[in-house]
């Protein structure tokens, strides 16, 4: 029965809930009271300790929900449910939170304009960026989600190519999802990019190996890594983000622009909201909203519409 309770939370949640339990249980116990069954008055102490330290509003959640997950598997009474920790928790957000600096989205003319510099290149390493680039602006791709394809995840059509995705932030019960990406008629064509990468690659996509993974070089000739380990944060962020600053200098770009500039691009372009939704996985309309940045005429058009 244990584990099944622990099931209730997929691995990194479990994972985090405990890092922040023992993080609790170090602070209480070196001042001599218990951290199970917790005291309210001692929760409120320590998350007043935990301001005081200028942790961030989510370091405080972790705390507090982890104390409550605890607490409720071992059948105590929630410690958490207390006016003073809950007017804590949003004191956190007032004072240690954090403005927002969200990146600035990519466009499709600045994917276009990338893959016109580089289309006389066979260079595996420079195939693979840009595989990486358009798979993800192309299909809304989160970096865990395009960093975990196998190639057995992929199926390719004349016209279109399909991707499965095992695992993604919002699916909790790993059910999987299947995104369609369909041929481009521009030298951005998502197909045919991902097409030459495999050849280049030589990938079989029967194989159980990761699909993007680490690059070596011998003898001036790029190979990926015979070892199956997929490509990690660090190493895609600094490729891509050089990749992007070839067509981009002045933008704050991140990971996340791909994601964001492909809803973009796909709502400026009246695509029905359900079907943006579905394809980049959103659970609700809230979510997907915060990807998609108007233009400027969308915004313009609201006062344009009011007739004054």
């Amino acid at each position: 029965m244990s584990s099944f309770l622990l099931d209730s939370r997929s691995n990194n949640t479990n994972k985090t809930y405990f890092f922040s339990f023992n993080r609790w249980s170090t602070f209480i116990k070196e001042h001599g009271f218990n951290n199970l069954p917790a005291d309210p008055i001692h929760v409120a102490l320590y998350i007043t300790n935990l301001i005081d330290k200028n942790c961030s509003p989510n370091v405080i959640n972790g705390a507090i929900y982890s104390l409550k997950w605890v607490h409720e598997l071992n059948g105590f009474a929630d410690p958490t449910d207390s006016s003073f920790v809950k007017s804590l928790q949003e004191s956190a957000k007032r004072l240690n939170g954090k403005h927002v600096n969200k990146k600035d989205p990519v466009s499709i003319d600045m994917i276009n304009e990338l893959c016109t510099k580089f289309k006389d290149y066979n260079d595996l390493l420079i195939v693979r960026d840009l595989a990486m680039i358009v798979l993800s602006f192309a299909g809304f791709l989160r970096f865990d989600e395009l960093s975990s394809l196998k190639c057995k995840d992929v199926t390719l059509y004349d016209e279109f190519l399909k991707l499965f995705i095992s695992h993604r932030k919002t699916d909790q019960y790993r059910q999987g999802n299947e995104i369609l990406i369909a041929k481009g008629k521009t030298i951005a064509c998502p197909v045919s990019i991902f097409k030459n990468y495999i050849n280049l690659a030589e990938l079989n996509l029967n194989s159980d190996f990761y699909i993007f993974r680490p690059i070596f070089r011998h003898k001036c000739i790029a190979k990926l890594i015979y070892k199956n380990k997929k490509i990690s944060y660090t190493a895609a962020r600094e490729n891509i983000l050089k990749r992007l600053k070839l067509v981009a200098p002045s933008l704050n770009l991140g990971l996340h622009s791909l994601r964001t500039g492909g809803a973009t691009a796909a709502a400026s372009s009246e695509v029905n909201e359900r079907c943006i939704k579905r394809h980049g996985r959103w659970k609700s309309d809230t979510s997907k909203d915060g990807y998609i940045a108007d233009t400027l005429e969308k915004r313009l058009s609201v006062s344009q519409s009011l007739g004054l």
